[in-house]
């Protein structure tokens, strides 16, 4: 399996925590580990290989992607410019590669990613989950009015994302995302994320968000469109509409959080739902998911306990 991380030196303790998790859940797969950088030191880059390759199987393959880029563009809405370099990073790649998965640092893994990886792209640019934080949180359709994506397509959240590398290469795609970034850059709130959505929202594969993107969020479904075989969420200003009125909310709509967290592959802390965050509000939902985490970090802190290898970062 080749998977794509993106990372810098401050970002490596939650980098840990990603990685450990995902070795947990493939003990026995061959991984290559490739991580297009910039902003990391050759000391934390040889500790993050030792960490790696601790591990049967795994290899770690660190690309540099230079420094000029970082001077052309500049962190928006608490996005770090490394998430550019997950774009970067696809002409850095051996030609052997033909698939790679790329999974955002702030995760936790709790299940296996083979299905996944083996996804059927044909000839798909990639295979992604819908955005459901921006559905529930009333942003979905504003960032869809925003790239001119046409009503009956979606739009992806990218901390998840199956690479048809043959594809992108064959089709130059790095070199036209990274055009359209320099002449639309304040255009795209979300940085490379919208860049991707607007160029190929007709050309994916979506896999589902509640197995392999699913982030801190209330899930109510509606009752009666469940029974016409439709699953459909309540959005944030409905929930928070029906809040006033809790015995109308039960009557409306059914609580799955629960259940889609315990069934969830992978965890996404994105935004503000990060439990090392110091500006995170306090949340009965939080709590919930923060089990995931939580779990990782002291199974973590058991096998620094156990060995002698000093590498309980």
């Amino acid at each position: 399996m080749n998977v794509m991380i993106v990372t810098n030196s401050a970002y490596l303790k939650p980098t840990y925590i990603m990685l450990y998790s995902l070795f947990l859940q493939h003990h026995q797969e061959k991984m290559n580990i490739y991580l297009p950088y910039e902003d990391i030191s050759e000391s934390e880059l040889v500790e993050l290989t030792v960490f790696v390759e601790s591990y049967a199987g795994k290899k770690l393959y660190p690309l540099y992607v230079g420094d000029k880029f970082k001077t052309k563009v500049h962190s928006r809405n608490g996005i770090n410019v490394e998430t550019y370099y997950r774009i970067l990073g696809i002409n850095l790649l051996p030609e052997s590669v033909e698939r790679i998965l790329y999974l955002d640092v702030d995760m936790v893994i709790r299940g296996s990613l083979n299905a996944l990886y083996e996804t059927e792209l044909g000839n798909a640019a990639l295979a992604v989950c819908e955005d459901i934080y921006g559905i529930i949180n009333g942003f979905h359709a504003a960032n869809k009015r925003r790239l001119l994506i046409p009503e009956e397509y979606s739009y992806f959240n990218a901390g998840v994302m199956l690479y048809n590398v043959k594809f992108l290469r064959d089709t130059g795609a790095v070199e036209k995302i990274l055009d359209n970034i320099y002449q639309n850059y304040e255009r795209y709130e979300y940085n490379d994320q919208d860049v991707m959505n607007e160029m190929y929202y007709d050309n994916l594969v979506y896999v589902g968000w509640d197995e392999y993107n699913c982030p801190p969020v209330w899930c109510y479904l509606n009752k009666e469109k469940i029974e016409q075989g439709v699953l459909e969420f309540a959005d944030y200003n409905e929930m928070r509409e029906l809040a006033k009125n809790p015995e109308r909310m039960l009557q409306k709509y059914q609580n799955v959080t629960r259940q889609i967290y315990e069934n969830a592959k992978i965890i996404h802390y994105l935004g503000n739902t990060k439990p090392w965050s110091t500006t995170r509000e306090q949340s009965r939902l939080y709590e919930m998911f923060d089990e995931a985490y939580e779990e990782i970090v002291c199974m973590r802190k058991k096998d620094f306990s156990e060995n002698s290898s000093g590498l309980c970062i």
